[in-house]
């Protein structure tokens, strides 16, 4: 049995060197990091975590007191403006006071323990709240730690994809890191009956949604969540699969066929235009012919007589080909028995001109 894509990256067993998650308020990033996160550390790899939107003691409650040794957090939440003059005793944990110096107390700082662990996986929680004070400092920091990737250290971001970056150049945050990761996973939250989509079941009109909203399935891992991936290789090969996945009881992520969660079966569209085309039958009541004085249609006894039928100019083409072989096929010599009343001048017509 093929291995779903999402186990294989989740599991690391292929090389995926930068991994772009990108969320929406219905359905966060943060499940499928701590689940990276913790496959990462069973495998005797350290992780280095960016938290810019999570607090390092949530993030730390969702492992095991043996292997919080392992994880080094930059704590770009706790006090990124350097209003508290805390002082921190814990080795693995580094502030950041002073966010807007990104290059100095974030880029550097993850550089260096990237350098001095050999395997590692690098996690930012997400990158959207430094993409608010730079989207170019931010692309380069994202690309430094790119940079650092090999087969032993993994990159993985979360990025808000529901928020809309504004550029003066043109170039979009999102596009950008897009083109950059060699793995883009794009979240979506399972649907749930809404009143517009039982409206839309009654009268055929489908409305789209403008905004993003929080609803009762929002980030509910329990019930399960949709990962539509696409994974670009190091052959030039390009892979595109939807998964599912669901939180089990041991707090790691189980992959699943999405029709396991759906109960809808997805198929290639032009499959699917082919089988409705085969499956469709006319309708009587939209036939032209079904209320006519006459009959247009034939029976399958008129249909057969039609094309065992031998029209006059194919008699005709089948008599010159047949004329043509008999010719090709007979060669002959033309005899000619001149009348006493025949005149033949043996004189050339020619003879008095000077040439």
């Amino acid at each position: 049995m093929t291995t779903l894509c999402l186990d294989q990256l989740l599991n690391n067993k292929k090389t995926s060197s930068f991994v772009l998650v990108n969320d929406t308020i219905r359905l966060s990033a943060f499940p499928i990091l701590v689940d990276v996160g913790k496959r990462a550390l069973a495998q005797d790899q350290k992780l280095i975590v960016l938290l810019t939107e999570t607090s390092p003691k949530f993030w730390r409650q969702q492992f095991s007191t043996a292997e919080q040794d392992k994880i080094y957090i930059v704590d770009a939440y706790t006090d990124p403006h350097g209003w508290d003059e805390s002082i921190t005793t814990d080795k693995n944990l580094i502030p950041v006071r002073n966010i807007n110096d990104m290059e100095k107390l974030i880029s550097s700082v993850m550089i260096d323990l990237a350098v001095k662990m050999p395997q590692c996986t690098i996690l930012i929680d997400s990158i959207t709240p430094l993409a608010m004070i730079s989207q170019y400092r931010t692309y380069q920091l994202v690309k430094a730690l790119e940079s650092l990737t090999t087969e032993a250290i993994r990159l993985m971001i979360g990025f808000h994809s529901d928020i809309k970056f504004i550029s003066k150049t043109g170039l979009n945050m999102q596009d950008s890191l897009n083109r950059l990761a060699s793995v883009i996973i794009k979240l979506e939250s399972l649907k749930e009956r809404s009143y517009l989509e039982t409206q839309a079941a009654l009268t055929g009109f489908i409305p789209q949604d403008t905004f993003s909203y929080l609803t009762v399935t929002s980030n509910c891992i329990g019930k399960g969540g949709i990962a539509h991936i696409e994974w670009r290789k190091k052959s030039g090969k390009v892979t595109y699969e939807s998964n599912g996945f669901i939180l089990n009881k041991h707090g790691l992520l189980d992959v699943v066929p999405v029709t396991q969660l759906t109960g809808v079966v997805m198929e290639d569209e032009e499959k699917k235009i082919e089988e409705e085309l085969k499956s469709m039958q006319l309708d009587p009541k939209m036939d032209p012919t079904a209320n006519l004085s006459f009959n247009l249609s034939l029976t399958e006894e008129q249909r057969k007589q039609k094309e065992n039928l031998v029209l006059p100019y194919l008699k005709a083409q089948q008599l010159e080909v047949s004329m043509d072989e008999e010719k090709k096929s007979h060669t002959g010599l033309i005899y000619y028995d001149p009348d006493a009343a025949d005149d033949f001048d043996d004189e050339d017509p020619d003879d008095d001109l000077d040439i």
